[in-house]
């Protein structure tokens, strides 16, 4: 301040201040005390003052910086959340694309699969109307194909269902079981006809018609059952079987199926050079070539078949009756 200022602080002090009157004699001792006593106490309620304030302005910096601090990690965290909600939006924006992309392809899937499952049934249809003119043929070929094709079909989709098989398995099974003599279409007829038992040249040309069966049916996926059943179905499960000398599971089950209902329909039936066995005998026969000519478990699934009454069923009801 300037001096006019510091003279006004004088004069206001000074006009506060008590008045002290100094006496002339005894009496000023006992004034004076009073008045030390007076200023001593005021200066102890001005430090007390003072001291407070400076507690105070202390707890007040104390507040204001714990405050700040709050405040700062408030904003941080406020600032995560913001990063987190832009990422979590680019999250969500990106999976709705991908569900979108993958809704499309399953659609695009489902529309495939069906133009599948459409082409399967097609395929499905030609390939049993093929079926359906090897047969004829066949069996204008031998008049007692028919009868003994049905029966090894109703055997083989009997066992397969024995034996646990899926229905899928045991209708594709069944249809391919009619294929496995195709082969014979190109065997000699002096040879297919024969009422005698075959010599060891004969016998090599009526083998030959395994081969000639696989090869007939060509590479189309809906014959690959029938080609190992038209290859394979007089392979035997000790490996002295032909063509190739399979053995055991290297066959495959739906060969070794129809390895059991053919020997056994071909036992009970008439042929040029035998008369028919008893089923009786023809069960006998399948029984004791378990585990060397036969699969054991295709074996006794067909013994429980046969002991049901299933089998003898069959044959009722076919009898010697033509496909045609």
């Amino acid at each position: 301040m300037g001096d006019d200022s510091d003279e006004r602080m004088t004069v206001e002090v000074v006009e506060v201040s008590p008045q002290i009157h100094v006496p002339h004699e005894g009496g000023s001792t006992v004034q004076g005390e009073v008045f030390r006593q007076l200023l001593q106490q005021a200066i102890r309620v001005a430090d007390q003052a003072n001291a407070q304030s400076v507690r105070m302005a202390a707890d007040f910096a104390e507040m204001y910086r714990r405050e700040a601090a709050i405040r700062g990690e408030y904003e941080a965290k406020l600032k995560e959340l913001r990063l987190m909600e832009k990422q979590t939006t680019r999250y969500a924006e990106d999976l709705a694309q991908m569900l979108r992309t993958e809704r499309d392809r399953r659609e695009e899937l489902e529309r495939a699969l069906q133009q599948e499952r459409l082409a399967n049934e097609e395929l499905r249809r030609t390939g049993l109307q093929g079926i359906s003119h090897l047969l004829l043929a066949a069996t204008l070929k031998d008049q007692t194909t028919g009868a003994h094709l049905l029966r090894v079909r109703r055997y083989v989709e009997a066992i397969a269902k024995r034996l646990g098989l899926p229905e899928e398995l045991v209708e594709e099974f069944g249809y391919s079981s009619v294929m496995h003599d195709v082969g014979k279409i190109h065997t000699p007829d002096h040879i297919l006809q024969s009422e005698h038992h075959l010599s060891t040249e004969e016998f090599d040309v009526i083998k030959q018609h395994c081969i000639d069966g696989e090869l007939m049916l060509g590479d189309a996926k809906f014959f690959e059952t029938a080609r190992a059943v038209a290859r394979e179905h007089h392979e035997r499960w000790d490996g002295q079987g032909y063509p190739d000398g399979k053995s055991g599971t290297e066959i495959s089950l739906a060969a070794r199926i129809v390895s059991v209902a053919d020997v056994f329909d071909a036992l009970t039936s008439k042929r040029p050079y035998k008369d028919a066995w008893t089923a009786d005998e023809g069960m006998a026969s399948i029984t004791q070539g378990s585990g060397a000519q036969f699969d054991p478990d295709v074996v006794a699934a067909f013994q429980d078949l046969e002991r049901e009454g299933i089998i003898e069923r069959i044959r009722q009801e076919v009898g010697s009756a033509k496909l045609y």
